[in-house]
Order: C-alpha cells, then sequence, then structure tokens
C-alpha cells in the first residue's frame, strides 16, 4: 500500500468540499471528520452520544496542509489509522486523483488584482477587456 502524502490528502478533501452540495460529498466529509476526531481528541475520550464536530479548515489551505502534515504524521505512527485513512483516500480520494482531472483553486492569502483563467485544454486566444 502506497503511503499517504499530504498534498494528496488535500487534494481530495478539496475534491471532497467541491461536491459537498451532493449526498456522496456529504458522506465524505462527514467521515473525514471522524477521522480527524480521532486524532485531535486522541486520549481525551468521546462523551456518550454524539460526538462534537470538529472545526476543519476547509477554506484556509495552510491549515488544511497543516492538517493533512498532522494525519499523515500519525497514519506513520499507527498502522490501523493508517490504513483507514488511505481507504478515505481510496474511496472519496479517486476523483481527485482521475486520469485528466482539473481541480482549480486559489486559497490561502493569495490577492488577486486582475482576471483569473482556471480551466484545462485551452484552445484559440483567451482575451480580457
Amino acid at each position: 500500500m502506497d503511503p499517504v502524502t499530504a498534498g494528496a490528502l488535500v487534494t481530495a478533501v478539496n475534491a471532497a468540499v467541491s461536491g459537498a452540495g451532493g449526498e456522496a460529498g456529504r458522506r465524505a466529509l462527514e467521515s473525514f471528520g471522524t477521522l480527524v476526531r480521532r486524532v485531535l481528541r486522541r486520549g481525551e475520550g468521546e462523551p456518550a452520544g454524539e460526538p462534537e464536530p470538529v472545526a476543519i479548515p476547509y477554506d484556509d489551505g495552510e491549515r488544511l496542509r497543516q492538517l493533512a502534515d498532522l494525519l499523515v504524521e500519525r497514519a506513520r505512527q499507527e498502522p490501523e489509522f493508517g490504513r483507514d485513512l488511505a481507504s478515505w483516500m481510496r474511496e472519496h480520494g479517486e476523483a481527485a486523483g482521475e486520469a485528466g482531472a482539473v481541480h482549480n483553486s486559489i486559497g490561502g492569502n493569495a490577492r488577486i488584482t486582475g482576471p483569473v483563467v482556471q480551466g484545462r485544454d485551452f484552445h484559440g486566444p483567451i482575451s480580457f477587456g
């Protein structure tokens, strides 16, 4: 089994967020939240009843990358968690890894001061104005 990388994990999470309007995207994010809780609440013990939601920084690229680094490190330390994280990636990260798939984003602290074109396989000129 190939190890999960932080970059691939961020890409898969971004793909799940993009599809979050649908049932599959919602399930992907719920199951990702369960994995995150396992790492962030380790040793605290879950209270009885429904687990409290964990704030996942989907809209903050830097913090999401830090979270991904933490999850990947935990996966290296704990083989069972590593298998579960890899399983999540296989199930929900496929769209992110499809050949030719395009997932454009502008995030983090980006400052856009002009037009932006994102896409794939452009043919012909692009002009603004």
